[in-house]
């Protein structure tokens, strides 16, 4: 009687032996109970699966399952495995794979597992097989790739559905650049334990390098269940670390991809969480994000203007716009603000809000502001032959640069080559900037102040500065916020607030600008309460240089 499958199965049920049958593709045949317990498998005997979606080969002369069948068809052979039990530990194992013949016919190889578990080596032996970080213990790039395929054909096969997410830290470079290398590792160490302790012991966790990781959450049931653990992995990551005097403090971005929602490979599904997390730091950081088809739509146009800043710096596309600053007293222009724009090819001009945040994530900004204001004070310098007069300049500095000492150095710089004087100068921040930076704040604003440029506080009203603050900063001018002056016509609230600041300016000496004034209502308002210097569409939108000169020469007010 010839021999096949179902007599060998039979033969093999009970054996204690880990035993099972594989055909000449590696596709498992039948699995005894004492195989299945090794592999973490609690299906019967008649569950299939192949050797590639339940073993990691550790050592063989080739990386291809079908290498090995094809040695072992001309002589058994023992191979080194890893497999990943439930809990994501790893089991080391030998297999033997021996060839069944019937009269001359293959039938089937006969497969015997002994395990020799992975968790009883040292460390240095997981170091050498390479499947560990070897700074923070976790699984590393390589184990996360093959665990990451075995994830999705288990879920295939039993119809499951599994997260990814992708985490990088934030201000992370910040902590090594300022406390050293040895601060970041253990900083790393520390993260890594507490992802560890966040997370299930089924959940696999890699470092993919630097200061980002990984994470399968398996056997999901909803993304509720994913968001919770987001937030509580964010709010883990940001507790503070104390190391030695040094106090370390980061956070973290997180994105998410779901099989098979998202995608069904690990290339794409690691993809997708990576541009989620990417839209996560792009909005502040600190947060996670879900991957989605708009998200993805988004992303791909902010890589298409990180691609084309670079390209804009080289051809020198970034100029300055100048929009004028009256007063109604005079009728007079009294300083122009300097506005960034990009002269783009194809897209026209573009105003720095279409730009600037990605410019700051890309740390182009510095490049840019170099560019515009290069050109900026170029004009002033050319303003006052051909205009005869010296018009003063507004100069936003953004929140990463008010901290930067090469900001000043450049405007130092031209100052000196144009020989404008630095009273003519008006440095407008944010009181966004004011509240971040608060420590060295007062210091800062000082040295700015003592080298003669005069300082304008901007967006005023929409912050929470506190008044016996205020008072101590050596501000020379505040800014109404163009969201109040919008309302003027038909917002009583906002009416108090404006007369409020004005009044408020006057108390401490300050000098006051309304920004985004657009109709004669607003505008008679902001006089009726003795705010005369203003700025917006009623007088000007902003201009480029020549059409600044030829507005200059033809309108001194905006009742001519």
């Amino acid at each position: 009687m010839p021999i096949d499958v179902t007599t060998l199965s039979k033969a093999y049920e009970f054996l204690p032996d880990p035993t099972g049958l594989v055909d000449d593709s590696g596709n498992l045949l039948f699995s005894n109970t004492a195989f299945l317990q090794i592999i973490g498998d609690n299906q019967t005997s008649q569950s299939t699966g192949s050797l590639q979606d339940i073993f990691l080969l550790r050592q063989s002369n080739t990386n291809k399952w079908q290498g090995v069948l094809n040695e072992a068809l001309a002589e058994a052979c023992t191979v080194e495995v890893m497999i990943a039990g439930k809990s994501k530990q790893l089991v080391c194992c030998s297999l033997h794979l021996s060839p069944i013949v019937d009269d001359g016919r293959f039938i089937c190889f006969l497969a015997r597992l002994t395990d020799k578990s992975v968790d009883s080596l040292p460390d240095e032996s997981l170091t050498t097989l390479a499947y560990r970080d070897s700074l923070t213990g976790l699984a590393n790039r390589y184990l996360f790739s093959q665990l990451f395929d075995h994830e999705i054909s288990q879920s295939q096969r039993l119809s499951k559905r599994f997260a990814v997410l992708f985490l990088d830290l934030d201000k992370f470079k910040l902590v090594n650049d300022s406390m050293g290398h040895d601060a970041g590792d253990a900083l790393l160490c520390a993260v890594a334990e507490r992802l560890q302790k966040s997370l299930r012991k089924s959940d696999l966790i890699a470092r993919m390098g630097g200061d980002e990781f990984a994470v399968i959450m398996s056997n999901i049931k909803d993304t509720e269940t994913v968001s919770k653990v987001c937030e509580k992995l964010i709010r883990e990551v940001k507790k503070p670390l104390r190391s030695g005097t040094n106090v370390m403090e980061v956070g973290c971005s997180i994105g998410v991809s779901i099989y098979p929602d998202n995608a069904d490979t690990a290339e794409s599904l690691l993809q997708h969480a990576d541009a989620a997390m990417y839209r996560a730091k792009h909005d502040g950081g600190n947060r996670f994000q879900f991957f989605s088809d708009a998200l993805n739509q988004e992303l791909n146009d902010i890589r298409v203007v990180e691609q084309e800043l670079q390209l804009g710096l080289q051809e020198n596309q970034f100029v300055p716009y100048f929009q004028p600053v009256f007063d109604l007293r005079t009728n007079r222009v009294v300083g122009v603000e300097c506005l960034a724009r990009w002269q783009h090819p194809t897209r026209g001009v573009l105003a720095a809000s279409e730009f600037i945040s990605v410019a700051e994530k890309k740390d182009l900004i510095r490049e840019v502001f170099n560019q515009v204001l290069t050109k900026a004070f170029e004009q002033i310098d050319h303003w006052t032959l051909s205009l005869n007069e010296r018009i003063p300049l507004s100069i936003n500095i953004s929140n990463r640069q008010f901290y930067q000492h090469n900001t000043f150095d450049l405007i130092d710089s031209l100052i000196k080559q144009y020989q404008v004087p630095a009273d003519a100068i008006r440095i407008e921040v944010t009181e966004s900037t004011l509240q971040e930076s608060e420590n060295d704040l007062l210091e800062r604003l000082t040295r700015i102040k003592t080298s003669g440029f005069s300082i304008t506080l901007d967006d005023f009203g929409t912050g929470y500065s506190s008044l016996r603050y205020l008072q101590q900063l050596p501000v020379d001018t505040l800014k109404v916020d163009r969201s109040f002056v919008r309302n003027l016509d038909n917002n009583p609230h906002d009416k108090i607030i404006v007369k409020a600041i004005i009044q408020l300016a006057e108390t401490l000496g300050i000098a006051v600008v309304a920004e985004g004034v657009e109709s004669k209502l607003q505008s008679d308002f902001l006089a009726q309460n003795k705010c005369f210097i203003m700025q917006g569409y009623l007088f000007s939108q902003p201009l480029s240089s020549d059409d600044f000169e030829t507005f200059m020469k033809t309108k001194s007010s905006p009742t001519e």
